[in-house]
């Protein structure tokens, strides 16, 4: 079987001894899938704590990675990102500066990294119809100055992201999307280089993975319909992370995926081998990681606000009058999140 690569791998990747791919880098990640609860804040979180010198952008109104980010982000005034986006669709509005704030100043467990994040804004749920009426008022200029303006509000996003990381001199960036592809995350793709794809395991989630897939691709899609192909940004899917596995409980399995697990990833790598043109290397094998199921350990992280990587065998917390636990797991589920880090950057 052709996913057999996939999971002989796996059991070096769970006792941290797996050799990285070698798969080419990017700046910008747009962490999308269209559909919600798959993983893609809790990935963003933990994937921010792994490295150094990164601006995290939320784009999703709910606002989950900035809470994780900021505990008082609910009752604050800060710069956000629908601040930043607005004067590319009103004109005569200022743009913003510097609006990244230090994460380690509202959350201690990153005060030792040079990151940086810009919060979410709820108002994020208005941004589909005010793109359509900002780009729709294009449509009375001559083609050069429609073009031009198109492309401005299009890039909107990417430009306001590659000023703040060139002011706070950062070298990375991910960008936490909602599950819905109008407004935000339809800037995000414009505005990442690549695209990284959290894929629960469940039918629901692999027909997403195909929803979107088609609309990278298609011709008529709204992602693809207002720029010509050679004034695009096409990002590529630099990973997909097959995310809640289950472990097979025969004895000497080694790390090896049960049943259910076994058919998702089979049923994921077959929609990757048909469009290998989106994958940098052009290999599936190189593209699809596994990650566990955090149970208690992703329960207390998300409750505290903690990145995984900190939690510790044992701490257990009452969370909603129920005692959690860290299992012995957790450290698999570090060594998983490390080596998937350092497939991105």
């Amino acid at each position: 079987m052709a996913i057999e690569t996939i999971i002989n791998r796996q059991y070096d990747i769970a006792c941290g001894q797996a050799d990285d791919i070698g798969l080419p880098g990017r700046r910008i990640y747009a962490m999308c899938n269209l559909r919600g609860g798959i993983g893609k804040t809790t990935l963003s979180f933990n994937l921010s704590y792994l490295t150094d010198h990164l601006l995290a952008v939320d784009t999703c109104p709910q606002g989950n990675l900035s809470y994780f980010f900021d505990n008082n982000y609910y009752a604050g005034q800060q710069i956000n990102v629908k601040d930043m986006l607005l004067p590319y669709l009103v004109p005569g509005l200022g743009r913003a500066t510097r609006a990244a704030s230090f994460i380690g100043a509202t959350n201690q467990y990153f005060s030792d990294k040079d990151n940086y994040y810009i919060p979410s804004s709820e108002e994020l749920y208005l941004l589909p119809s005010q793109l359509i009426t900002a780009i729709s008022q294009t449509n009375g200029l001559q083609q050069a100055q429609k073009e031009q303006a198109q492309r401005s509000i299009l890039y909107s996003l990417k430009t306001e992201i590659e000023r703040e990381m060139a002011e706070n001199n950062l070298d990375k960036c991910i960008i936490d999307t909602s599950p819905f592809f109008a407004g935000a995350t339809q800037l995000a793709w414009y505005a990442a280089d690549a695209l990284v794809i959290p894929v629960r395991t469940d039918q629901q989630s692999v027909k997403s993975l195909e929803l979107l897939i088609h609309t990278l691709s298609s011709p008529q899609s709204e992602f693809r319909k207002y720029l010509s192909e050679t004034d695009r940004n096409m990002p590529g899917i630099q990973m997909v992370v097959l995310t809640h596995c289950g472990w097979s409980t025969v004895a000497g399995a080694r790390n090896e995926p049960n049943q259910q697990t076994k058919v998702y990833l089979k049923r994921v790598y077959d929609i990757l081998s048909r469009h290998r043109t989106l994958l940098p290397t052009g290999n599936p094998d190189n593209h699809l990681f596994m990650l566990d199921d955090f149970l208690g350990s992703g329960r207390i992280s998300s409750f505290e606000s903690k990145p995984i990587e900190l939690l510790q065998e044992g701490e257990t917390k009452v969370i909603e009058r129920v005692r959690v636990s860290v299992n012995k797991s957790v450290d698999k589920c570090k060594n998983q999140l490390k080596y998937i880090g350092r497939q991105l950057w």
